[in-house]
């Protein structure tokens, strides 16, 4: 087949997300939250819902119960019905394509709304003239995440997270764990773990929870592990059991949750105070999560003869393991998907449809700005809606990187949106690094978080091992490194207490833009580096659209906006800001009620 337009769906209990891979305008991907602008937004057909809201069997039960559980309470439901032909043009959009053009979908068949039993027989009845392909397992799609997104022609693999669906020939039970390599496009599995026994995805979950943080808040413990000290660690060790297949055995959740009670409080929300007890936990979340991978990877490279590693799954988004496990073996190369949880599905399932369905090969997974693009033309249009005046820049780069030096805060939208959870300077907010107060005026007035969470660098890629102990790219911050000693006092913003920064590498070929911008502030500080934290609010999704940076930028202290070449700069907004205009409305007018 010359010319395909497929199409990949995921809905998990994590999201959903869409994912297109054409032949004639390449990749495009998104996910639902950014759509709605909910945090994760979820998808189910209106008798799916009706079911799982009463609680009609079994199943149904289970998936309220994990929803409640994971969040605390229900997430942002979607009726699949009402809403999945309104996200899948917002994924076209700007492209002359329609359903009927759509000739290969891609999805898996899971409890949630898009599998046979659910949304399946509906698809056909949308993309009249594909094939519908929806029997992939979950763990199968994060191996195809893990590989078929790389650069490489064979690979060492491992899909790890908490845990996939339960599966008829495994007589119920659940993947957590896939130890696999890939040659020439056939998987090899050498093991398969399961939950709960072998999950390490549940026991990060275990710690993370016990922190008072829910589900996709690891990262909070990941930032606060750094503060802690081995202390309760050195304590916990002697339960983890390592197995010379990969997998472990340590305490199950309610012992850890039992063992922790001894060390501290456990938190139940955000006014709950953070100690340094705390601190010790987290510490020996990351600390036994390492030890686990550091196993299961040496176990992989006995068995793979490839110099290649590929991870994804949710756990690949712990960027602290990741470098500790590169680190320690003997694989050369490392690739991280860089939406490597379950919202990055969409595309897995596209990726296995054009390589493993329909036999095309075709370059690598270039990069993550896989969202659709606005034209000035619509930024222009979005500026007047909201009432301001657009105000066109010459030279944008230039201009923009003045303003850093003079230690504003910019909010940075250009191109398409980053399809991972890491904002990699389209949907960024940017900030000077040398500034030793940045990070807290950050987290205390603009991204209302908790003061202990780090901030990230974006650095010129042919200058990073100037300033990072690191020798390969890291487009996707994947990976934490340390911050060389020698310059940790130059940019103390994104240098965390232990030293380290959780880099990413900008290369001129994926985005000139932003590159450029890099460089223009290196010219006025001769620093190549800027801080890059996701263009949001606590609690909200990372802005998608025109209209969602504008209302983000006026709802926070964010100093200056640049939309493509467009530039917003609060101290000019005076009329519209003198209104007293609570910032809950503002709040509510930009994401819903």
């Amino acid at each position: 087949m010359d010319t395909y337009n497929i199409l990949g769906i995921c809905s998990t209990g994590h999201g959903a997300s869409l994912a297109l891979i054409s032949s004639e305008y390449g990749v495009r991907a998104l996910n639902l939250d950014r759509f709605t602008q909910k945090k994760h937004s979820l998808l189910f057909t209106e008798q799916e819902l009706k079911s799982i809201l009463g609680k009609k069997s079994p199943v149904d039960t289970m998936i309220y119960n994990t929803l409640l559980l994971s969040y605390g309470k229900l997430p942002p439901l979607f009726v699949f019905e009402k809403t999945f032909l309104p996200f899948l043009k917002a994924l076209l959009h700007g492209l002359p394509l329609e359903p009927d053009d759509i000739t290969l979908v891609v999805t898996s068949n899971c409890y949630f709304a898009v599998n046979k039993y659910c949304a399946g027989p509906k698809l056909s009845h949308y993309f009249r003239n594909a094939r519908i392909h929806m029997n992939l397992e979950h763990h199968q799609i994060h191996q195809c995440q893990a590989f078929f997104g790389s650069p490489f022609e064979d690979a060492a693999t491992l899909s790890i997270d908490s845990s996939g669906e339960p599966l008829p020939r495994l007589g119920g039970k659940k993947i957590s764990m896939t130890l696999a390599e890939v040659h020439n496009k056939q998987f090899q599995i050498f093991h398969e773990h399961l939950y709960p026994e072998s999950s390490p995805g549940a026991l990060y979950g275990a710690f993370s929870e016990y922190l008072g943080f829910r589900e996709g808040e690891e990262g909070k413990t990941m930032g606060l592990a750094p503060y802690g000290t081995d202390r309760l660690y050195k304590e916990l060790v002697g339960n983890l059991s390592l197995h010379d297949d990969g997998s472990f055995r340590f305490l199950s959740g309610n012992e850890i949750h039992s063992r922790l009670q001894q060390i501290a409080k456990s938190r139940s929300g955000k006014k709950d105070p953070i100690t340094s007890a705390h601190a010790d936990i987290a510490y020996a979340a990351d600390a036994l999560l390492a030890d686990v991978l550091v196993n299961t990877v040496d176990v992989l490279s006995k068995k793979s003869s490839s110099p290649n590693l590929c991870i994804a799954g949710g756990v690949a988004l712990n960027s602290v393991a990741n470098e500790k496990v590169f680190r320690r073996s003997r694989f050369k190369n490392l690739y991280v998907f860089p939406n490597s949880g379950d919202t990055g599905q969409a595309l897995g399932c596209a990726l296995y449809g054009k390589r493993a369905l329909l036999d095309q090969m075709g370059p690598s997974l270039q990069n993550d700005y896989l969202g659709p693009e606005y034209s000035s033309a619509e930024i222009q249009r979005e500026v007047i809606k909201a009432g301001l005046e657009p105000t066109p820049v010459d030279d944008v780069i230039t201009t923009t990187a003045k303003l850093l030096t003079e230690r504003r805060i910019i909010g940075w939208f250009q191109g398409g949106s980053e399809y991972g959870p890491r904002s990699l300077g389209n949907r960024s907010i940017l900030a000077d690094p040398r500034s030793p107060h940045m990070k807290d005026w950050l987290n205390k007035r603009v991204k209302h978080r908790e003061p202990f969470r780090p901030f990230a660098p974006a650095v010129l890629e042919n200058r990073v091992t100037e300033w990072f102990n690191v020798t390969d790219p890291c487009p996707y911050m994947l990976r934490v490194v340390p911050v060389r000693p020698e310059r940790r006092a130059q940019i103390p913003a994104i240098t965390h207490v232990d030293g380290s920064a959780r880099v990413q590498t900008v290369d001129p070929k994926n985005n000139p833009r932003f590159y450029r911008l890099i460089e223009a502030f290196e010219s006025l500080t001769g620093v190549p580096v800027v801080l890059n934290t996701s263009f949001n609010m606590a609690g909200y999704p990372i802005v998608e659209t025109p209209r969602d940076a504008i209302q983000c930028f006026l709802a926070t202290k964010i100093d200056a906006l640049i939309l493509g070449d467009i530039l917003l700069l609060k101290s000019e907004l005076k009329p519209l800001v003198r209104k007293k205009q609570p910032l809950e409305d503002i709040i509510v007018s930009a994401f819903g009620s």
